[in-house]
């Protein structure tokens, strides 16, 4: 076999084996998992426990802090972007424009007060042609940002399974033309649970072992596919309280309905009063707080400083905060829909989940663990912002980090101080260096066999030549014939 040859085919060997136990992309990899209300101290339930053990042997805190209001919508949006609520816009899951009455749930405007503003997926694809980015019903990702969308996305569809929508985001990871550097999975549990049951049902915990199953699901898959490189981050948006109909504050007893329009649901309530009457609906409602003693009022100018929500347009002239276990009369619209769905009878004691509390509410506070190759391993990491993550995301993927909320320096301290390279990388390397190591010592021989054939071939000539000649003289190398 030619050196040229042998030299191409163990180049290909190279290459073909590289691709089909690493994942495609080139780039560092990192895939983020949200499951909507998560509560931080569900792990003491021990219902979890392959998410308790791969929780504890890896990067791990206590709990997160999420921003106000602790919605979904806006949380989800601040974690994408590293932006507080007052920046992004998103200050609920519902969100009125003061110049036109327009109420907004889920659309492109509500995602789009600035649009400069760009999700971590989006900055991730604007960085090269060759990133690409992967979204799972990740609220808001539906939508362009900076005439961009994600290279592969799946719109809101709670029917789809959750294994089928790992067995999706796999796939994206290992496409051979387009393959992610970064995923986002949305789960809407056990948020979706929660709210129907309260947080202390039999089936409120079936759904926690469920999503525990989900989570082993995923690394049984990634390990599967050679994708043992990824960073992988789960985290949830908010908590979760249960609350009882007794505990629910009936404000068209203290308040005319007719003066003042609500958007939003409890526990953080929007209130819009009509044209000449705020002095009055807020008057009205601080009279209701003093009485019931179970919830805060503020003007717009009012609301506190360390909620990072009142300086921007969209929030309401007033704003109304729910004590933790209590809830507005909106409730009672969910509660109707509730009973249809589980053919319940409801009594004072009937429990369901709620949100939206002040973030400083332990029952508010998220969780957060990760795994992979850039995360420190049995490492407890202190409390943190959820806007901290944005830089964090940056940082694993080495992309530039446009302006923020957030802090690298608060999450820095979980990261390896150098590389861990997966030991089926360094194998392989092992494996091509003593290829070459071997196409260097074959290339070597044959050279010096090349050179010393030659030689000899010359010697035979040169040799031949002289005794024809020293025959002819009568000569050779012995002396006269």
């Amino acid at each position: 076999m030619k050196a040229s040859t042998l030299l191409s085919l163990c180049t290909i060997i190279i290459t073909v084996g590289t691709k089909k136990v690493s994942s495609v992309s080139q780039y560092q990899k990192l895939l983020v998992v949200s499951y909507d209300a998560f509560r931080y101290d569900y792990f003491n339930r021990n219902l979890t426990l392959f998410m308790n053990d791969l929780r504890k042997e890896n990067t791990h805190a206590d709990y997160m802090k999420n921003v106000f209001v602790t919605k979904t919508f806006p949380n989800h949006f601040s974690i994408a972007t590293g932006l507080y609520e007052e920046t992004h816009g998103v200050i609920g899951n519902q969100v009125l424009i003061p110049e036109t009455g327009e109420i907004l749930k889920d659309s492109y405007a509500m995602y789009h007060y600035n649009e400069e503003i760009a999700p971590i997926w989006i900055v991730n694809e604007k960085a090269s042609p060759d990133r690409h980015s992967g979204v799972i019903m990740w609220p808001g990702c539906k939508y362009e940002y900076l005439g961009v969308k994600p290279t592969f996305l799946q719109k809101f569809n709670m029917s789809i399974p959750f294994e089928d929508r790992v067995d999706l985001l796999i796939s994206w990871f290992t496409h051979p033309t387009q393959p992610i550097n970064l995923g986002f999975l949305y789960i809407e549990e056990p948020d979706t649970t929660g709210h129907m049951v309260g947080i202390n049902a039999k089936a409120f915990n079936l759904v926690l072992q469920k999503l525990d199953n989900v989570t082993k699901y995923i690394y049984e898959n990634l390990n599967k596919h050679g994708l043992k490189d990824v960073n992988v981050i789960h985290l949830s948006d908010h908590g979760m309280e249960s609350i009882t109909p007794k505990r629910i504050i009936d404000l068209n007893k203290f308040v005319n309905s007719s003066d003042y329009k609500i958007v939003e649901s409890s526990a953080a309530l929007q209130i819009f009063p009509i044209v000449g009457k705020l002095d009055t609906v807020y008057k009205q409602l601080v009279d209701a707080a003093n009485k019931t003693g179970h919830f805060t009022v503020y003007k717009k100018e009012e609301i506190p400083d360390r909620y990072h929500f009142r300086k921007n347009p969209r929030v309401p002239p007033i704003f109304i905060v729910a004590e933790i276990g209590y809830a507005f009369s909106d409730v009672y619209k969910s509660i109707e829909y509730y009973e249809k769905m589980q053919n319940l009878t409801v009594n004072n004691l009937t429990e369901f989940g709620i949100h939206g509390y002040d973030n400083e509410e332990p029952a508010m506070r998220p969780m957060f663990f990760a795994y992979g190759p850039m995360f420190k391993k049995n490492y407890e990491i202190q409390p943190f912002n959820n806007i901290d993550l944005f830089p964090l995301f940056c940082e694993i993927l080495n992309l530039s980090c446009p302006p923020v909320n957030g802090t690298l320096e608060n999450v820095r301290s979980c990261l390896n101080s150098s590389l861990e390279i997966p030991t089926f990388q360094i194998g392989l390397a092992i494996v091509g260096v003593m290829i070459l190591l071997g196409i260097g010592i074959f290339m070597a021989v044959y050279i010096v066999r090349r050179r010393r054939d030659r030689l000899n071939s010359y010697h035979r000539i040169f040799s031949a030549e002289s005794d024809s000649e020293y025959l002819q003289n009568g000569q050779s190398d012995f002396g006269l014939i």
